[in-house]
């Protein structure tokens, strides 16, 4: 089961904020790496009560909510005699977490309190043996030093420093070791307890090995508030971080606030021009989140598009298939900046022979060299959907020569013998064989490129794909539809252990949906779907990828909700949209983030969340369904609801 979280960012700092307000993990400089173990908290000890309270812990009652049309994050609390919020958010221009605790005496007595900060951080995880985790609290610039280095010479030698600066100036602090329980560098966390802290300059350990804190004391009266905020400022060296730390700092915290609503609102009135009207509150909401979430999870820098901003699984890369599908919601949006970006990484990280390898790193660098084909196809589809939204042909002459390389991939990938197209790979990464979704995205890539090559009057080219597109489109109808319906593959050519079959697979779908390679209403198409619901019976219902799945266990998943309402969207059939849509909505975790799937028993959110291209999925299909309502009478609907 995954833990509810809120995330918040810049493009090129990511964190991750749990529900109870701890901030867990942030990635920096980019927003799949490096991994940062934050462990950042906040308390107040009671002097009246002798009582160290955690924010995070059963002592305070937590809700937590982004402010409305933002990725600003707001956790209040409360308890008897005392109340707390907490605004977290990531600057837009400069890479710092900004954290700020307002605490109110709601008891009818004066409260002596001291309010403290405290973090265990582990400074690039992955690179663990790079160093030690090194502490330090500069006293001259007032603010806590976190690299991972070299003890003995004190050297910043790592690729990554934090500085952690409180706002007011705080009035102690404290550097400790991860679990000592006396002595000069007692840990952090245990110091806090009695609400004196030793003020202990310099610790160092192992790689999770280190603790601070900062702390300041406050009297209020009844009623009366109380604020702090806590600055954590990332550079790749410490004069980036220092001139980082001293550029938020010559802004009040109410100003950095405005600064970031102001950013998220501005940008997001381009979406709200294309959210369409869908009777439903939830659901535009939905929609609107989706979107603030998908530009949190594409790289500034670079334009990739990452799956999800998890560890287990580990989706932190950018597979092409994926991030196409982001890009398209992005386009459809008016977001074409956003759009083009990503094209403009998938022109970079081409291989010579056309292909884009299984996933990579933000930066471009791949991560696993498996081959899926779709992926080329999907690439080339999605760039000639951004022309069409954009009308810009600068950007075709750009791409021509990444294009054809991928379409005369796809060709040569066409087994001359089977007349289908062989991957390595399938989209679930399981099999590989002459697949029905690889060959649509192929197709549909093929018939995209045909259209780019008529743009550029490349005629011979433009025939030349199209017939080969037509071919594989006969192919498929000829050889993957047997019996009546389409099958994922009939014989593949390496059987993945756990799989029974490879006949009914929600993937499928892609002939339709989006590709339109095949007629959505065709009678083996209709089949398809009937047989697909037909396989499985879980007792939450829904849908999964396939009957015999047994990733995680073999659950549902939102992607194959969000699949199937697209097909009945493209069919019209308005019900059977909003009852997967329904699905989708009752097993959405907090801030209406879509897991990857659905644990089958409980209904529990397993694996990745939140999953990226479901929510860009979510986006195409309210967007069509927002269609089906303009055409459809209003009154009849509201007498249904």
């Amino acid at each position: 089961m995954i833990q509810d979280f809120g995330v918040v960012g810049n493009g090129e700092l990511l964190a991750k904020i749990r529900t109870d307000g701890a901030m867990t993990e942030t990635y920096y400089p980019s927003i799949g790496f490096f991994r940062h173990i934050i462990q950042s908290q906040f308390g107040v000890y009671v002097q009246e009560t002798d009582q160290c309270l955690w924010f995070t812990t059963p002592d305070f009652e937590p809700e937590q909510r982004y402010l409305e049309d933002t990725n600003v994050l707001q956790t209040s609390y409360h308890r008897p005699g005392l109340s707390g919020q907490i605004l977290d958010f990531v600057h837009p221009e400069h890479n710092a977490v900004v954290r700020s605790l307002e605490v109110q005496n709601t008891s009818s007595h004066p409260l002596h309190l001291a309010l403290f900060h405290t973090e265990a951080s582990s400074v690039a995880d992955h690179k663990g043996e790079f160093g030690y985790n090194v502490t330090y609290y500069n006293r001259l610039g007032n603010h806590v030093v976190r690299y991972r280095g070299h003890p003995w010479d004190k050297a910043v030698e790592a690729q990554v420093v934090w500085l952690i600066s409180g706002v007011p100036q705080p009035d102690t602090y404290q550097c400790g070791v991860s679990y000592q329980a006396e002595g000069a560098g007692l840990d952090a966390f245990a110091d806090v307890c009695d609400g004196v802290l030793q003020q202990n300059r310099y610790a160092f350990g192992d790689p999770t090995g280190t603790t601070s804190a900062l702390m300041w004391r406050r009297t209020l009266e009844p009623g009366e508030s109380t604020s702090i905020t806590v600055l954590l400022v990332a550079g790749m060296s410490l004069f980036d971080a220092e001139d980082t730390l001293n550029a938020v700092r010559r802004r009040h915290p109410d100003r950095l606030l405005g600064e970031a609503v102001s950013y998220w609102r501005v940008w997001l009135e381009k979406g709200k021009r294309s959210l369409p009207t869908l009777h439903d509150d939830r659901l535009e909401t939905l929609y609107l989140r989706s979107l603030l979430l998908l530009k949190l999870l594409q790289d500034r820098k670079y334009g990739s598009l990452i799956a999800a901003p998890t560890l287990e699984p580990d989706y932190r890369y950018c597979w092409p298939r994926d991030a196409v599908y982001l890009a398209w919601a992005l386009d459809r949006c008016g977001y074409h900046d956003e759009a083009a970006h990503f094209y403009e990484w998938c022109r970079r990280t081409q291989m010579h022979d056309g292909l884009w390898y299984q996933n990579h790193y933000t930066d471009g660098r791949r991560h696993w060299s498996g081959i899926q084909v779709d992926q080329v196809g999907s690439v080339i589809w999605g760039a000639w959907q951004h022309f069409q939204l954009t009308g810009n042909r600068q950007f075709l002459v750009e791409m021509w020569p990444t294009l054809q390389r991928a379409a005369d991939y796809v060709i040569s990938r066409v087994h001359p013998e089977v007349k289908l197209v062989y991957s390595e790979q399938d989209l679930w990464e399981e099999t590989g064989g002459y697949l029905t979704y690889t060959n649509a995205a192929c197709v549909a890539g093929l018939q995209s490129a045909a259209s780019v090559a008529r743009e550029m009057g490349r005629e011979t080219d433009a025939t030349r794909w199209r017939t080969a597109a037509e071919a594989l489109r006969n192919q498929i109808q000829i050889q993957l539809a047997p019996d009546g319906y389409f099958v994922g593959e009939q014989d593949p050519d390496r059987r993945f252990p756990m799989r029974a079959d490879y006949l009914l697979d929600i993937s499928n779908l892609g002939l339709a949906v989006p590709y339109r390679v095949i007629p959505a209403d065709s009678p083996e198409m209709v089949k398809t779907v009937q047989m697909l619901e037909e396989s499985v019976d879980y007792p939450i219902d829904g849908v999964g990828r396939y009957a015999s799945d047994l990733f995680v266990g073999g659950n549902p998943w939102s992607l194959s909700a969000i699949w199937l309402a697209l097909y009945f969207a493209e069919t019209g059939q308005v019900d059977e949209v909003r009852r997967q849509l329904d699905w989708c909505l009752k097993h959405a975790m907090q801030h209406d983030f879509l897991p990857e799937q659905s644990n089958k028993q409980t209904g529990a959110p397993c694996s990745a969340a939140p999953l990226a291209w479901s929510h860009a999925w979510m986006i195409i299909v309210l967007q069509r369904l927002g269609e089906l309502y303009r055409n459809t009478d209003v009154w009849s609907l509201e007498e249904k609801g």
